[in-house]
């Protein structure tokens, strides 16, 4: 038996994919006899194994005195201004109660779930500090300095390099990772595990043909990477019958200038729903014809996303945002998938996958 310390700053019921992947790893490594302690940012929770109560991770209740569209918009600039300087607000909000609770010498190993970044710069800046021996895990499940996807200062580079040199071991979810993270790690310390997930819980529907095509998607759209824009403007020229379902935030910018003005334009052929939880989500989109995956735009990421379709067991159609083929579109929407996304979903399966994690400790 192995003690160990997950540090993360989403967990369940947090409906963001890194708080299933949480609650997967931690619950996982508890049935498999192992002593598990959590500690988790946006909650404020410190939990020792015999703690353990979905009950204490109650969801911080947001304000919502201010005009929706005012605060969309204010509360984005302001975001922009302080990820690119400080990389991202959490470490205001929560950095103190991550640092604290932490004690390295009471652990065979930690695990450090990032992102946010601030939960892997804390917690190696902690071993840092104490001059600590214990094994520590970073896991990046995306990239933060000099991706297209993110904009920070220069100054991030040389503080993910000592992040990353203080981590015993960084691990990252694919391959397509690996040129990017050797110029922070020596490729003998960098891991790759996929992004994993609880599936024994996992409800789906029996698939019947729909009388219109229904297509979804869902998750969230940013103005620079997966922007449906593109994609709108190419359904909106399709003359037959569709229903394309959106499950995503309905405030921001791209709600009131992309999905918004589409919703004018394509009427009932696009339905716009706010995010709900994931387990009724993917029953949802287990009944339609087919799903959307819009790529991030770095290589270097496997978006959850594509785990989740793979689960409903519907085609995926999947493409970049400035990539959209139409005529391959046109075929998904007449029921011909020759071009569906193959995920080969058990390597993703946390049963495996946190093995991976206790081979390092």
């Amino acid at each position: 038996m192995k003690k160990i310390l997950i540090i993360s700053h989403w967990y369940y019921p947090h409906n963001v994919p890194r708080a299933f992947r949480a609650k997967a790893l931690y619950e996982d490594l508890i049935n498999k006899g192992h002593d598990v302690d959590l500690l988790i940012g946006n909650q404020k929770v410190f939990l020792k194994k015999d703690e353990y109560d979905l009950e204490k991770f109650e969801i911080p209740k947001k304000s919502n005195t201010l005009n929706k569209k005012f605060k969309g918009r204010l509360f984005e600039k302001i975001k922009e201004i302080i990820f690119y300087f400080i990389g991202d607000r959490f470490l205001f909000t929560s950095g103190k109660h991550i640092y604290k609770n932490i004690d390295f010498e009471n652990y065979d190993g930690v695990i450090s779930l990032g992102l946010p970044f601030y939960i892997n710069f804390i917690t190696a800046l902690k071993k840092k500090l104490t001059k600590s021996n214990t094994t520590l895990i970073t896991e990046w499940s995306d990239p933060f300095y000099g991706t297209k996807d993110i904009k920070i200062a220069p100054y991030f580079n040389y503080i993910q390099k000592k992040v990353c040199s203080i981590s015993s071991y960084v691990v990252i979810p694919t391959i397509a990772a690996l040129p990017y993270f050797l110029k922070y790690k020596d490729e003998k310390k960098i891991k790759i595990i996929p992004q994993a997930f609880d599936f024994s819980n996992i409800k789906i529907s029996d698939y019947k043909k729909n009388e219109v095509p229904t297509f979804g998607f869902a998750g969230l759209f940013y103005k620079d990477i997966r922007n449906p824009e593109k994609l709108l403007e190419s359904l909106s020229s399709i003359d037959i019958p569709f229903k394309f379902v959106v499950y995503t935030v309905t405030r921001g910018r791209i709600f009131d200038e992309v999905l918004l003005k589409y919703k004018n334009i394509l009427g009932d052929k696009l339905e716009i729903s706010s995010l709900i939880p994931r387990e009724d989500c993917l029953k949802k989109l287990s009944e339609m014809e087919f799903l959307i995956n819009i790529d991030n735009l770095s290589s270097n990421q496997v978006p959850s996303k594509l785990i989740d379709y793979a689960l409903t067991k519907r085609p995926i159609l999947s493409f970049k945002q400035d990539e959209i083929d139409i005529e391959i579109l046109k075929s998904f929407i007449d029921g011909v998938y020759d071009n569906s996304l193959y995920l080969d979903i058990e390597k993703y399966n946390i049963k495996h996958r946190s093995n991976d994690f206790l081979e390092l400790i």
